[in-house]
């Protein structure tokens, strides 16, 4: 046939303009299920029709006059343009095609009946949806009655409704057109409707299925009741039944058979679906299928933590402290390098690692809805243990360096930059390969050792209980680490800064964000830039809030206000720069002497205690290290990646794709690998459909934040003195609390406060020089913030929930590093 009609099967996506998303979407269903058969009309016949006869042009005149009129105008120009096209006839040979193509699907059975439906090429764009207002004719047996009904069909096109629908959508008239579908009836002993996603509640992880006896046509309309089954997508378990009569329309065998097509099809399509399905003989049809447009934000079910197993556990808390908020769109591809990476690494040590469903997050959706897989011990664990802890940590780590520096160096030449965005990607596709290469292997060092130092840590509270846990804390610490090493740099450039009264006052003074200015109006300022400018030069890579890092999250280097804020804090310390380093060294040894005390006592006789425990000591001491310095290298080339990104979005600006190259982050990845595809072939990008996509990304990621951030809002016993979390930190302290939701508040620090926050974050800890604990919402004891708190020597309590709602900014509070208890004082 020729393409002004096809067969259903024969229609493919890229013959949507000219079919319809209805046809379109059809032609996926009779490829991938059961459908009855038929064939498509072409929306170039109905153009063709209209300029035979000479009146397209008046058709769309009579509309357009109607824009902005009342409804009794758009009525009356409805009512002319349907007297227009009933008078038009098909061109011959379309009829003589007609014919043939109803014929021959007559000719397939006795009594066949067809039904006419329209499908509307302006559906294709993506705020249009013309779900039950355009017609459909059923029960037809005859040639000239499908003649009639095609022309029937052109006409629901002008119906006054659908005519004031697109002028609310701002959709041209003159760019709507009609294909139409004939297509076989099914007899049907039972039909309905199934949504794959329940609109009841919006759960994505439920189908809802609704069934009548005979044709389903109202239940489509709403003017039927019949069974409602609800089915789990997990397993195809069926939750609930609600039946009209006495037994159910579906046996249990064909419910769950709907489903699993319902399934296929929201894969197929991407997108949750409203699909009209029919009972026959013991087999099921597929009527139609298109995207459910009125389907509600879903809200997010937060998981109960004591309902994971251990290392499920491990990985949640790690998500609410590192993810404040709900990332941009294109970070996906970051954090689902990241978690893919830690989650083939635990398979690769002989962990059972279950299937990720990986959907949402492709889609830009983290971290709300995920729910790390749950991770458990597998049976070849310990042998993978023995092996690992021959390796040195160091030197592998070294050899994994020297091979990701090579793009790192590649990445950051400018003249990348003046290379055509489609090279550009080809770049970064390639790093991000390497990117998560780098990141499994850090993590098959980080679980392995990590393993050992959470052994080493229980080994000492089961033997010397409390002291032993404080021995661990103390034994572990001043092993060099770049961190620390940021942080004493730091305290040095204070230092420097200090030197000279007139620039420390005005950093101490002046709002962050006005020092470098006021600065400039000094003689000795330009020096203190220059060294800040320095620092920043070697650490500006430290992402802002981002626990880990990404192309979206600001960084030092953009954000230097809020270094000179945390410089604020230690120009105040009274006592100046503390070595700290001696400190720990002088903690440490004394650890060290206490613990071959209690090594030597008891069991240590008889087993070779110190030996072993010297032996794990020194590989929590490398994890401490490892895990901090490992973690500040590969956010190193989250600057890189953004500004490449960025770039790319600069050119798809001048090529008038987008208003602003930071609109690139509000793409997923692969969406933007499609445009970019699109750009580059010459194909027609829809500005409007981006802009109604950017705009739709932008209010939903609002809404997702508000969401997120009050996760944990309900909290009993508002009012109790006492609150728990979990001892991070040894050590009592009492002061005044800081509550900083932002890291711009941390200049509003001063020595001797108490950092309360929601999460921490590693670019946070210059701070812990000059504060007196520290309480957080979200995290463990082996968050980042804990490891550096007990270098310090800071008392820490981690986990308390809601407590940046509980304890306001300026309370007095005392914390207990050790027992993980926060006291609010004047409770």
């Amino acid at each position: 046939m020729d393409e002004m009609i096809l067969k259903l099967d024969e229609i493919n996506p890229r013959h949507q303009l000219y079919f319809g998303s209805k046809a379109a979407n059809l032609g996926v269903i009779a490829r991938n299920c059961q459908t009855a058969p038929g064939f498509c009309l072409s929306s170039r016949v109905y153009y063709n029709a209209l300029r035979s006869a000479g009146v397209l042009k008046e058709v769309i005149k009579v509309a357009c006059k109607a824009e902005g009129g009342s409804i009794d105008t758009i009525t009356a120009a409805s009512r002319r343009i349907k007297e227009i096209i009933k008078g038009v006839n098909l061109p011959e040979n379309v009829e003589q095609m007609l014919e043939a193509a109803f014929r021959q699907l007559m000719g397939e059975g006795e009594g066949i009946k067809v039904a006419v439906r329209s499908s509307a090429t302006a559906e294709d764009l993506p705020s249009a949806s013309f779900a039950g207002q355009l017609e459909s004719f059923l029960n037809i047996q005859s040639f000239e009655k499908v003649k009639e009904a095609v022309i029937n069909c052109w006409c629901s096109l002008w119906e006054p409704r659908v005519i004031h629908y697109r002028f609310q959508k701002g959709i041209e008239q003159a760019n709507s057109g009609m294909a139409v579908i004939i297509q076989e009836m099914v007899p049907a002993e039972v039909a309905g409707v199934m949504f794959t996603a329940n609109p009841l509640n919006n759960s994505r992880e439920e189908i809802c299925i609704e069934a009548v006896k005979g044709l389903g046509e109202g239940l489509v309309q709403g003017t039927t009741s019949g069974d409602r089954y609800l089915v789990k997508k997990d397993g195809l378990y069926i939750t609930h039944r609600e039946m009209v009569g006495g037994s159910p329309y579906l046996t249990d065998f064909h419910i769950r058979w709907l489903a699993d097509e319902g399934a296929k099809l929201e894969a197929l399509f991407d997108a949750p679906q409203d699909i009209e399905w029919a009972y026959n003989w013991g087999d099921i049809y597929i009527l139609q299928a298109r995207p459910i447009t009125t389907l509600a934000d879903e809200e997010a079910e937060i998981p109960d933590p004591e309902d994971m197993t251990v290392i499920q556990r491990e990985v949640w808390t790690t998500i609410n402290e590192r993810f404040p908020e709900p990332v941009l769109p294109l970070d996906s591809v970051i954090v689902k390098t990241y978690f893919l990476s830690l989650f083939l690494a635990y398979k690769d040590l002989g962990f059972s690692v279950p299937l990720v469903d990986w959907n949402r997050v492709e889609k830009g959706v983290f971290p709300d809805f995920f729910v790390p897989p749950a991770i458990r011990m597998g049976p070849k664990r310990l042998i993978k243990i023995f092996k690992m802890v021959r390796l040195d940590i160091a030197k592998e780590w070294q050899i994994n360096e020297n091979i990701f520096n090579k793009y790192l160096d590649l990445l950051k030449r400018d003249t990348l930059k003046t290379f055509p965005m489609e090279v550009i990607h080809q770049y970064l596709e390639e790093a991000l390969k390497d990117f998560q290469r780098a990141n499994m292997f850090r993590y098959l060092m980080y679980i392995q050792y990590g393993t050992i130092y959470g052994a080493l840590s229980k080994l000492l509270s089961f033997l010397y209980g409390d002291e032993g846990k404080e021995l661990f804390q103390d034994v572990i610490i001043g092993h060099p680490q770049i961190t620390m090493e940021l942080n004493v740099r730091l305290e040095e450039l204070a230092g420097e800064i200090n030197k000279n009264p007139q620039a420390a006052g005005i950093v101490i003074k002046q709002e962050t964000d006005e020092i470098e200015a006021c600065l400039r109006e000094v003689p000795a300022g330009e020096k203190a830039i220059e060294e800040f400018n320095s620092f920043l030069e070697k650490y500006g890579s430290r992402e802002v809030s981002q626990g880990l890092g990404g192309v979206a999250a600001d960084t030092w280097q953009e954000r230097p206000e809020v270094v000179w804020g945390m410089l604020k804090g230690v120009l105040l310390q009274q006592d100046g720069v503390v070595d700290y380093h001696q400190r720990q060294l002088e903690r440490r040894e004394r650890a060290e002497k206490r613990l071959a005390q209690l090594t030597s006592r008891g069991a240590g006789r008889v087993l070779p205690l110190k030996r072993w425990i010297d032996r794990l000591v020194v590989y929590a001491r490398k994890y401490t290290a490892f895990r901090e310095d490992s973690h500040f290298y590969l956010t190193q080339v989250m600057p890189v990646f953004r500004s490449l990104f960025l770039e790319i979005g600069r050119q798809l600006v001048s090529r008038g794709v987008l208003k602003d190259k930071q609109e690139v982050m509000y793409f997923n990845y692969w969406e933007l690998v499609e445009l970019l595809d699109d750009v580059y072939n010459y194909k027609k990008v829809s500005p409007k459909e981006i802009k109604e996509t950017l705009a739709e990304r932008k209010a939903n990621l609002e809404r997702r934040r508000k969401l997120w951030l009050s996760r944990n809002l309900v909290v009993e016993g508002d009012n109790a003195s006492i609150l728990n979390g979990i001892g991070a930190s040894s050590g009592k302290a009492s002061g005044i609390c800081r509550v900083v939701l932002d890291p711009r508040d941390l200049s509003k620090l001063k020595p001797g406060d108490i950092l309360v926050a929601q999460y921490t974050n590693p670019s946070w800890t210059p701070v812990f020089s000059f504060i007196d604990g520290l309480v957080v919402e979200y995290g463990s004891a082996l968050s980042h913030a804990a490891i550096i708190a007990r270098e310090y020597g800071v008392p820490a309590v981690m986990g308390v929930k809601g407590v940046t709602r509980l304890i306001k900014d300026g309370d007095r509070i005392t914390i207990d590093g050790s027992q993980g208890l926060v006291h609010q004082e004047g409770k």
